[in-house]
């Protein structure tokens, strides 16, 4: 199945959200069609305006925007910067586009995202399609940050080398934090190397071959945002997402999940569509990355069928 052509944004602007951010929002596809709006993973990666062809551009709105901190929004800061801050500025971007309600769709982290700002405005979400989705569980972080994950099991020497022998995720984390954080900007963006090498090897199966040489700043604002969530269990309490689900169960919603997924847990969110009555799409074969053709082709048909779904429920209404 291929992707719909790149089409050009209809909108691009910057929009005030407060506490001095601005965030950088684009605008695809009919102005009049059904609205989808896009959360980004990392956190810290900004919006991918490729990610426009998983939707029909005569059927959808589609809407991105980078969230506080990274891509083109400003400044470039962890101040002010938490989950709840980013499901205000949602809320704030759909009331000053006098949207009513959106399909929400969430990558990653951005499915975090999504899941968080559905459970504190589900009556303005019309369903929601999350594609390798991070829960932000103790047992999330583990997965990723000590020998217990798989990633430490494929890849033992990458991971020693990350893990700087440091056995406890939280002091791993409080020592790239304090890395990444110093003055000393060669020593910064050595460890901000190294965090984004251990990313890479978990999305990808691969070490970092092009280290940002064009724009080295790039990878350390995104290891430090990443950091910066992940020491705080990303701003939201243990096991929020799975004690709050059920008031998600009335809306339509679409998990994609590669069984191999190194970076986000298959059984957590196996367990989190079990919950919810939910569609989950299985890629076997298939790790954390989207940019293969089976995860690419299961994120169209997502968007195609969710639009017949969300239709055929409004001629109802």
């Amino acid at each position: 199945m291929q992707l719909y052509p790149q089409y050009n944004a209809s909108r691009d602007y910057h929009l005030s959200v407060g506490d001095g951010h601005q965030i950088h929002v684009q605008e695809y596809g009919d102005p009049q069609g059904m609205v989808v709006v896009l959360c980004h993973g990392g956190p810290g990666a900004g919006l991918r305006p490729e990610n426009c062809r998983f939707f029909d551009p005569a059927r959808y709105r589609v809407i991105m925007f980078s969230q506080r901190g990274c891509g083109h929004s400003t400044p470039h800061a962890t101040k002010a910067n938490t989950t709840l801050d980013l499901v205000a500025d949602l809320e704030f971007l759909r009331s000053q586009l006098g949207i009513n309600k959106w399909l929400v769709c969430g990558e990653s982290w951005g499915a975090t995202l999504a899941l968080v700002y559905a459970i504190h405005h589900r009556e303005h979400v019309a369903g929601l399609i999350l594609r390798a989705s991070f829960l932000a569980c103790d047992s999330d972080f583990e997965w990723l940050y000590t020998t217990r994950g798989a990633g430490a099991h494929f890849y033992p020497e990458c991971f020693k080398v990350f893990a700087h022998q440091y056995s406890n995720w939280h002091e791993l984390l409080d020592f790239y934090h304090a890395q990444l954080t110093c003055d000393d900007q060669i020593k910064a963006s050595k460890y901000a190397k190294r965090w984004c090498q251990w990313e890479q090897v978990l999305c990808h199966g691969e070490p970092l071959i092009n280290w940002s040489l064009h724009e080295p700043h790039v990878g350390l604002n995104q290891a430090t945002l990443m950091v910066h969530y992940f020491r705080h269990h990303c701003f939201i309490e243990e096991k929020f997402i799975a004690e709050n689900c059920k008031e998600l169960t009335h809306l339509p919603i679409w998990f994609i999940h590669g069984r191999a997924d190194l970076v986000c847990r298959y059984s957590a969110v196996q367990q989190l569509a079990e919950q919810l009555n939910a569609q989950l799409l299985i890629l076997d074969g298939v790790g954390h990355s989207s940019d293969n053709q089976v995860y690419l082709a299961a994120m169209r048909r997502a968007a195609d069928l969710m639009y017949i779904k969300l239709s055929r429920d409004q001629c109802k209404a």
